[in-house]
């Protein structure tokens, strides 16, 4: 299974982060994916580039030279995926939109990652990871129970992007199985972000959250919360079920109230107020040792440096010990499936790694 895309190759154009992580993703799968970079990055790599350019080559073209010009053709003629990110109207100045591509290859899948999508009022507009999150109402789910806004330290569009475009190529790919017809993906980071509020904010009556929308009712609930502990850190409850709710309540000594952990109205105050006063009696550690054996659902929020040191994460070949390209040790996210696809990926590439082997095949 790891090599389920085996033989699917793919050009990486112009592309960010959710355009390298679709493609990283693919490549965990067993595809070949070419980047095409702008330069030879002077500044070197970027701890990202390092993460989500394993397994891919890499080749220098200037898409306005007309030598450079005519060696990406020939790379996209080959091709089965080609994966763009520019702002709409650029990929037709440089001369390789879709229907420049279809042209010499009428099989291509061919995304396009935008901001906006390419057509509306605000195809044009200039946006990253954030500004997404933040228009879409996604970062104010985020912070719904919060006194306060507060910017995201992590990038949940450009990910969800990444995600969502090689779900998409994928299905295009299985389509063209079918057909022998190439599809123009057209992606737009704005919509991904606003769908992954399907699950909680999904539908609306008069402009307000249709009753029983528990996704979002459940983060109101005492019983489903972080409180701080003893030692300064925080615990995650998520005893969202009546089996462990009671069990919670319970173990603190107060099993009569527990219907008050589940509760969203004004009882949830005095809930809350308990869980904090007996949670703050004791260690992060010591809760999660005490409640995981009865059934409780918690865990301690970590830091990311903490996350890689997890034993679970571990047996699951999560975190790969590895290298980059010039021999340096490295600790790297693995791929998040089994089998597992990453162990056997090379290190992310300098740019212009492939040069001359590829360079070399288009001009024959």
């Amino acid at each position: 299974m790891k090599d389920a895309l085996k033989g699917i190759s793919i050009l990486e154009v112009g592309v960010m982060t959710p355009g390298q992580y679709c493609g990283f993703l693919m490549t965990g799968w067993g595809a070949t994916s070419i980047r095409i970079e702008r330069d030879h990055a002077a500044n070197g790599i970027s701890n990202e580039d390092l993460l989500l350019n394993r397994g891919k080559q890499s080749v220098v073209l200037n898409l306005r030279d007309p030598d450079d010009h005519a060696a990406f053709l020939e790379l996209a003629r080959t091709a089965d995926v080609l994966i763009e990110s520019y702002r709409p109207g650029v990929s037709t100045r440089l001369g390789i939109d879709y229907d420049a591509i279809r042209a010499i290859n009428p099989g291509i899948i061919y995304c396009s990652q935008s901001g906006f999508g390419q057509n509306g009022p605000e195809a044009g507009r200039a946006a990253y990871d954030m500004l997404f999150q933040a228009e879409t109402g996604l970062l104010h789910a985020l912070n719904a129970n919060a006194s306060e806004i507060t910017a995201p330290q992590t990038y949940i569009a450009d990910a969800a992007n990444g995600l969502m475009a090689a779900f998409a190529i994928s299905a295009a790919l299985q389509g063209r199985n079918q057909t022998g017809e190439g599809r123009h993906i057209d992606l737009s980071m704005q919509e991904t972000a606003f769908s992954l509020l399907s699950v909680s904010h999904g539908t609306m009556r008069d402009g307000q959250p249709v009753s029983g929308n528990d996704a979002a009712d459940r983060s109101l609930r005492p019983a489903n919360n972080i409180y701080r502990t003893r030692d300064d850190r925080h615990i995650v409850i998520t005893a969202i079920s009546e089996k462990s709710c009671r069990a919670l309540f319970r173990h603190l000594g107060d099993e009569e109230q527990w219907q008050l952990g589940l509760e969203t109205g004004n009882p949830k105050n005095q809930a809350k107020a308990f869980l904090q006063e007996r949670f703050a009696g004791n260690d992060a550690q010591h809760w999660v040792d005490v409640l995981t054996p009865l059934g409780i659902e918690i865990g301690m929020v970590k830091t990311p440096e903490e996350a890689f040191d997890s034993p679970q994460l571990a047996a699951r070949n999560m975190v790969l010990d590895t290298h980059d390209h010039a021999g340096n040790a490295l600790r790297q996210i693995g791929f998040p499936a089994t089998p597992k696809a990453t162990p056997h990926l090379e290190p992310a590439p300098e740019p212009g790694a492939n040069q001359q082997e590829l360079t070399t095949r288009t001009s024959k």
